[in-house]
This record gives structure tokens, sequence and C-alpha cells, in this order.
């Protein structure tokens, strides 16, 4: 009967028309007489960004040493992951017992030069008495020559001695008052000093010193360079040299300290004013299972190229960006410990205020 009374088109215009009567009259059930249904609340504006997770040390590479003291992985003391403080040793070159040899030898070098210093010091002190001795001899002989000539010379006016023998009396003074000089020369040249008041042995063997503690240094220094050391404390996050290789140019390994890990987002320039440091930050992965969640800490003060790209093809590759560290809190840190440079979205409120 319903299909004799309403043809098929008839009968859904009927159908159309009661549910959106249905619809109409529970919605006026629903919102008082006069007054509209609330739009639904706007989005607060927001800056969108891409970025990295790093430690907040960044990653620190260990390079390789410079100079002649190149050599070849002979130990490796540590493996990925391992906790190191800053100081441990990381590896041993194969240069390292020739250098070490060498360090023995400066540092004997070294002990020898200060035992020759102490002996000039005594040396001279001792060379001082003996020689004001022997010039107070030399000064006596004299004044007995010198004696003889002039009895001589009394005595020859009475004709009991030649001429001959007065002659022999004046060389007799000559040579005295000559070892007296050379004995006088002597003392005053163990004497002299310096410009620093330093005896002339003693500033010799001083100089000697000196340079054989320079040796010791540069000694100590190329040992140092065989052996590689953690110059931070932290985790070793990624090994790079092999035994039996030279170390690349790429460096030793990447340390970091991931117990607190940041991330470095890249803004456009436009969106440079819309922020400012301590607002909060939320920050997305498709490789986490939630948000992570941090705060501004800086924003840089320098204009570059970006360098994080999205995957979109169409994507800019040329953009003008500032960097923004952003620091993750204690609980975020613990979850991208082991995530260096995973590749996160950022999200900051644009215009907001610190401690948003």
């Amino acid at each position: 009967m319903w299909s004799r009374l309403f043809p098929r088109r008839g009968w859904l215009s009927v159908m159309l028309a009661v549910t959106v009567l249905t619809g109409a009259t529970a919605l006026l059930a629903r919102t008082p007489a006069g007054q509209a249904e609330p739009p639904p609340p706007a989005q607060a504006p927001r800056v969108l960004a891409l970025g990295r997770v790093e430690p907040v040390s960044r990653l620190i590479r260990v390079a390789a040493p410079t100079g002649a003291a190149l050599g070849r992985i002979a130990q490796i003391a540590v493996a990925e992951g391992d906790v190191v403080q800053a100081g441990d040793l990381l590896a041993v070159l194969d240069t390292e017992p020739g250098l070490a040899a060498a360090l023995l030898r400066a540092e004997a070098t070294v002990a020898l030069k200060q035992a020759s210093l102490a002996r000039a010091i005594t040396e001279s002190a001792s060379q001082d008495a003996v020689l004001a001795a022997t010039l107070r001899q030399q000064a006596a002989e004299r004044d007995r020559a010198e004696w003889e000539l002039e009895r001589m010379r009394r005595l020859s006016t009475g004709g009991v001695y030649n001429s001959t023998a007065l002659t022999e009396r004046r060389l007799a003074l000559a040579a005295a008052e000559n070892r007296m000089e050379v004995a006088r020369l002597l003392l005053e040249r163990n004497m002299a000093r310096d410009t620093a008041g330093l005896r002339i042995d003693e500033a010799a063997a001083r100089a000697e010193l000196a340079d054989a503690h320079s040796a010791l240094a540069r000694a100590r220094a190329d040992h140092a360079q065989a052996r590689l050391l953690a110059p931070i404390s932290g985790r070793v996050l990624r090994l790079i040299g092999r035994l039996g290789e030279q170390i690349p140019g790429e460096g030793f390994a990447e340390l970091g300290d991931t117990t607190v890990m940041m991330v470095r987002a890249e803004v456009f320039e436009a969106d440079y004013r819309h922020l400012v440091p301590g607002v909060a930050a939320v920050v997305t992965s498709r490789a986490l299972d939630g948000p992570l969640a941090g705060r501004v800490e800086r924003i840089g003060l320098r204009i570059g190229q970006q360098s994080i790209i999205r995957e979109d093809p169409a994507a800019s590759v040329d953009g003008r960006v500032f960097e923004v560290l952003v620091r993750l809190d204690e609980a975020s840190s613990r979850r991208v410990a082991g995530l260096s440079n995973l590749q996160v979205r950022v999200s900051l409120p644009r215009g907001g205020s610190p401690g948003a």
C-alpha cells in the first residue's frame, strides 16, 4: 500500500525529511531557547620546526693526534655504550712504547742536569775559598820577594853582593807579583755574576737544566698523544676507529653526556620575533610513543642555512633559519638518551611568555 501511495523517489524524500526533523528536534532540546550553540575553542597559534636530539654537551669527537706521532690503534679500552669519566683511557697507539722510552730518557737528562747544577753551586763556593787562600799565599810570597830585594839592595851598597844577585831579586819580585795577579784574576772570575746576580757557572748550569725541562715537556706531550683520553664525562656513543688502523679523519669515537638531552631546532627567520626563552616546548617523533617535554633554553643569535629537511620532496631546502635550543626534562632525557641525532618535530607557543 505504501508503495502505491508514494513512488520510489517520493519515499526517499519522505525519509530525508523525517531525518532532518528528528535532528532539529534533538538540537532544540539541548540548546536553550534564544541561545546559539557555542563555537569550538580556537587553537592557540604555534611555531613549528624540525630539530635533532643531542646531548647537552653536544657530540664530542675524539680526534687523532697531530704532528709526527701518528700511529695505528694498538689497544681499544672502551666499547660503545660505556660510561666514562673525563681523563679515562679510550685507546693506545702503537707509538706509545717508543715515546715512553723517550720520556724516560728526558727524565734522566733532567736528573743529570739537576746534579750538575748542585755540583756547580758547591764547587763555586769551595773554589772561592781555595782561590782566596792562593791569593793570600801569592801576596805573602810577593811581600817576601820585595823584602829580599830591599835587603839585597842595602847590602849591595856596602859591597857585599854584586849587581847580578840584585837583578835576580828583582826578577823574583816580578814573578811573585805576576803569580799574585793571576790568583786575583781567578778569584774575580769565579766570583763574577750575571745580570740576574748568579755566578757564571751556576747560570750556565741553570740554563742547561731549563733546556732539559723543556725537552721533558715535549716528551710528555708526545707521549700523551699516544694515549687517547676522554675529554669529558659521558657515554661512548660510537666507535669509529678499529684495531690496526690509523685513526680516520672523522675521529676515533663520539662521546656525549646523555644524562641531559636537548633538541637543536631550526626555526624559520620569520618567526624570530614570536619566540622568547623559557617557554614550554612539545617534541614529537614517529619513533616515540608519546611527546617529549622541555623548555626553550636559548635562542640563537645567527641566521643560517637550513640543514634539517623534511621528507616531503616539495619541502623547501634553502630556507633561512635560526637555532632554538630546547632543554628536555629529566623524564624525557631518559627516554631519548640512546637516540642522539633523532629527527623530531618541535611545537612552540607563538608569542608566549616565559613559564607558559
